[in-house]
């Protein structure tokens, strides 16, 4: 009889604590790019009357430029590993909210949002390459703790940058999460690290080896990762790559980008006021939260193309909620989208793992996560267009119901067999 796979949380306080790192790491760099917007851009209105229209084109043209940063950013991962990154990336954060904070012209408005979007960019990159190394088989219930950063900055940070604003002034809405950052960028420094072999402590806090025995597999690892085979334009040949990039991260992310950036009209055209529908997004927030964990408790209990099957078909049923009449229906399509936030972000950088293991893992997130960029970036578009030509949001959601279903098709027929190297002594 095959014995029962456990779910453990047995992790060691290192490990929590860089969990706990990444979450805020999510918080904050998240928190401030999008759901700081809402506080922003009516805090310069008022103090310049500038235009808001102006100032969300701003953070459309900077999220463009961005994605030439994750390119570098990707590099750099690669090349020096995820603490070098997230070293430039808050110090990008802290410099450009200083900058945006204190902008006098629309031209220094730009420039302190184009530096903050591209320090944005960079934190699936640290968060999932830290992931990998530190939880190289328990990446899916790492990743369920760490993605709820994000979602509890949608519930909690405006009120922390409007204490901010309220006790310090116009400057003090930004300075908070100026300070916050800082904060962050000295902790990288002085005690983050790439790996736990360097912390040391264990990979998943699996203390069956000996530290010397790790060690030394570890060693042979980073030498190993020097020579890998699986160079830019082979994983652009390899068909995992495309399954992963466009089917699983790259339709998850657009999406996301679709339906969260027409969520509050939607709820609104149920005949619901501006405050109420802003309210009913906290509550998805906080939906979203335990399903984040159950996502990756799915991912670890089973396997990672387990939990993709359903986070898909969880994703069709909460469309397909979110098309049918009545206010019930909404309220059940809250909490399932909440759901779809939840475990979001934990599928393309967990399969990305599974296939491309532990030593391979930069080298091929280098490649899928731009392609994931790059698909996700006509969500908004798509959105535009459509509700334009039609005149309605509902058009949009049979689309994405039908691109979901094209998502399921693909998780169903992905190969997810390693292709690339989780430990040195396995062999390609």
């Amino acid at each position: 009889m095959r014995k029962k796979k456990r779910v453990r949380n047995n992790f060691g306080v290192t490990h929590w604590m860089i969990m706990i790192l990444m979450m805020a790491l999510g918080y904050f760099e998240n928190g401030s790019m999008n759901d700081g917007l809402n506080t922003f851009v009516g805090a310069f209105e008022a103090q310049y009357g500038w235009s808001s229209g102006l100032l969300l084109s701003f953070s459309t043209y900077a999220g463009w430029i961005s994605i030439g940063g994750i390119i570098l950013y990707g590099w750099l991962a690669k090349r020096k590993g995820a603490r070098a990154t997230a070293i430039v990336a808050l110090s990008l954060a802290t410099v450009g909210m200083l900058v945006w904070s204190r902008a006098v012209s629309p031209a220094m408005y730009f420039l302190g949002v184009v530096l903050c979007s591209c320090s944005a960019s960079a934190i699936m990159i640290i968060r999932d390459n830290t992931t990998n190394n530190w939880f190289p088989t328990k990446k899916g219930l790492a990743m369920g703790w760490v993605t709820m950063g994000p979602l509890l900055a949608t519930a909690s940070i405006l009120y922390l940058i409007n204490w901010g604003g309220k006790k310090f002034g116009f400057h003090g809405y930004f300075d908070v999460i100026a300070l916050a950052f800082l904060i962050l960028l000295l902790i990288v420094i002085f005690w983050f690290r790439d790996y736990p072999e360097d912390k040391g402590c264990y990979p998943d806090n699996d203390r069956s080896v000996s530290k010397e025995r790790v060690m030394e597999l570890h060693e042979k690892g980073l030498m190993y990762k020097r020579t890998s085979p699986w160079t830019p334009k082979k994983l652009l040949k390899t068909r995992q790559v495309w399954q992963i990039g466009i089917g699983v991260g790259g339709i998850n992310f657009l999406i996301g980008a679709a339906v969260i950036s027409q969520m509050v009209p939607t709820i609104m055209s149920y005949g619901y006021e501006r405050a109420e529908a802003t309210g009913m997004m906290t509550v998805l927030a906080l939906c979203a939260l335990p399903l984040s964990y159950l996502f990756g408790w799915i991912d670890t209990k089973f396997k990672t193309k387990t939990a993709i099957i359903v986070f898909f078909i969880w994703t069709i049923t909460a469309l397909i909620f979110m098309v049918l009449p009545g206010k019930w229906t909404l309220f059940v399509s809250i909490f399932m989208i909440g759901g779809f936030i939840g475990g979001s972000g934990n599928m393309m950088g967990s399969i990305t793992n599974t296939v491309f293991g532990r030593y391979d893992f930069a080298n091929a997130f280098a490649v899928i996560y731009p392609i994931c960029v790059a698909v996700k970036s006509c969500g908004y578009a798509l959105t535009g267009v459509v509700k334009t030509v039609t005149g309605s949001y509902q058009p949009v959601y049979f689309i994405l119901i039908g691109l979901s279903a094209l998502a399921l098709l693909n998780a169903v027929l992905l190969d997810d067999r390693r292709l690339g190297r989780n430990s040195i002594e396995e062999q390609n």
